[in-house]
């Protein structure tokens, strides 16, 4: 293991612990993915059972990201990376997703990305992006 990933492994840790504590998950964003999917392309069951697997996955939020930080520790980078995104919510997406809906609301301020679920997110981010692989 790279130092590079060894950090990005202990990243994902702590942002799975703080996704853990704050109760983020990435199910809500999936679901919203797989209603877009099933509306605009395909409404088959193959498809139906694929957003099953991925909500699962995506509901045990925290878990899921130190899930993804330790395969990356043990150099499997794009499932670790693909988990993370999973238990995050799809990182950046949906911080940007939850920022735009707080603006529309009026109750969007500095003290937003302060707290812990918000930092679990940015962490995760920042471990998807400091992971490489060898």
């Amino acid at each position: 293991m790279t130092a590079r990933n060894r950090k990005a492994m202990f990243i994902a840790i702590i942002a799975g612990i703080l996704l853990f504590i704050a109760g983020i998950n990435g199910a809500a964003a999936w679901e919203t993915i797989k209603e877009f999917v099933n509306d605009h392309f395909a409404d088959n069951i193959i498809v139906q059972y694929i957003f099953v697997v991925l909500i699962f996955i995506a509901s045990l939020g925290g878990i899921s990201v130190i899930a993804g930080g330790l395969l990356i520790g043990k150099d499997k980078v794009g499932t670790g990376k693909f988990l993370i995104a999973l238990g995050a919510g799809i990182g950046l997406i949906g911080l940007i997703f939850s920022s735009y809906v707080a603006y529309i609301e009026g109750n969007l301020t500095i003290g937003s990305f302060c707290s812990v679920g918000a930092i679990g997110i940015i962490l995760s981010i920042a471990a998807r992006f400091v992971a490489k692989k060898e």
